[in-house]
């Protein structure tokens, strides 16, 4: 007996089934990297971490932000285009005794679900560091 509803139709549910159960893996995966609330954060390279004191200001850079700053480390430190060590994220912290720093980080590729940090970057060296620091933490930065 053929069908007269059309080849797409068909398919419908089966692709609705599976759109379904992707959203469902999906919320299932890590929730977001809260930059305040991470004590730690791993080298993607050697797996020594960056340890957070309670108390030391940090915040992961929002999209927008985070590939503006990518792009002036890439025009400052070409390696890291050439290289393939675009960051996924950033965060922006305040090291004691050091000053504010770009940490970028990756997704960790023996972790899919948390971020490992490649580098840091004296934030100073940057223009656009001053008016993030103001949007993030503001006037008094």
């Amino acid at each position: 007996m053929k069908s007269d509803r059309h080849p797409v139709a068909l398919a419908l549910p089966g692709l609705l089934a599976l759109a379904v159960a992707g959203g469902a893996a999906a919320r299932e995966e890590a929730r977001p990297f809260q930059a305040e609330r991470t004590d730690a954060v791993e080298s993607c390279v050697d797996g020594a971490p960056i340890r957070f004191r309670a108390g030391d200001r940090r915040v992961l850079l929002d999209a927008v932000d985070a590939v503006a700053v990518g792009a002036a480390l890439a025009r400052r430190y070409p390696v890291i285009g050439r290289d393939g060590l675009a960051p996924d994220a950033i965060l922006l912290w305040r090291k004691p005794e050091a000053g504010w720093l770009y940490v970028t980080l990756l997704a960790n590729p023996a972790r899919r679900t948390e971020l490992c940090f490649t580098a840091t970057f004296v934030a100073a060296r940057f223009e656009l560091t001053a008016p993030l620091l103001v949007k993030y933490f503001g006037a008094g930065g």
